[in-house]
């Protein structure tokens, strides 16, 4: 990433930062210490545009601070993932880059849908990116091991023989032992999945801390 980041034009006295939220022509970055806001210059707008790309959140940028103390991003990194979907009129539109693990999130509960799966999995297929289902909410909606096999047989012949399925309480802090594999310093994971799945909670119990509602 150093490498790929110092070969840019116009790196030497610029911070590393990665891309947390986007707005249009402001976005927030994380330099590894704090978050802040930041803008984009023009110039790197219309570049982007040319390519016909954007920015999105897991990029990597070159942030300058400017003499009033504001940020702004002057080159991004060259991704070397992304996960993304089509708009509406049938463009690719990024979700998220530079992902090493994806965890898609169902819930065992009525969010149990093993076709709108299928889509999450079409996704990130490709991508080079490691890819894990998370069977949220176990402990209400499959509570014995009857239920949960059946849950578990819906989605034979859905989910490709090497993605590893789990079952979990998203609220247990035991789960986050079961996700350390995924979770390896330096990976970046990202959580997909319908509203209500429980990627807030389980985002909680793997960080350790309340940071989502």
């Amino acid at each position: 990433l150093v490498e790929r980041a110092a070969g840019l034009p116009g790196a030497a006295g610029a911070a590393l930062v990665r891309i947390t939220e986007v707005q249009r022509d402001r976005v927030r970055v994380h330099d590894g210490r704090a978050e802040r806001a930041a803008r984009v210059l023009p110039r790197l707008l219309r570049a982007l545009e040319d390519e016909a790309a954007a920015l999105a959140v897991g990029d990597w940028a070159l942030a300058r601070d400017d003499a009033h103390g504001g940020s702004w991003l002057d080159a991004r990194v060259p991704p070397v993932s992304r996960i993304d979907r089509r708009d509406e009129h049938g463009r690719r539109q990024a979700l998220v880059c530079n992902v090493d693990v994806a965890v898609l999130v169902m819930g065992l509960d009525g969010d149990f849908n093993p076709r709108r799966l299928e889509r999450y999995l079409a996704l990130v297929r490709g991508e080079g990116v490691r890819t894990v289902v998370v069977l949220t909410k176990a402990d209400v909606a499959a509570p014995d091991a009857a239920t949960l096999d059946a849950r578990l047989a819906l989605l034979a012949g859905r989910v490709p023989p090497q993605v590893d399925v789990l079952a979990v309480n998203a609220t247990a802090a035991a789960t986050a032992a079961r996700l350390a594999p995924y979770a390896a310093p330096g990976s970046t994971l990202v959580l997909l999945g319908s509203s209500g799945a429980g990627k807030s909670t389980l985002t909680n119990t793997l960080l350790g801390t309340r940071v989502q509602d």
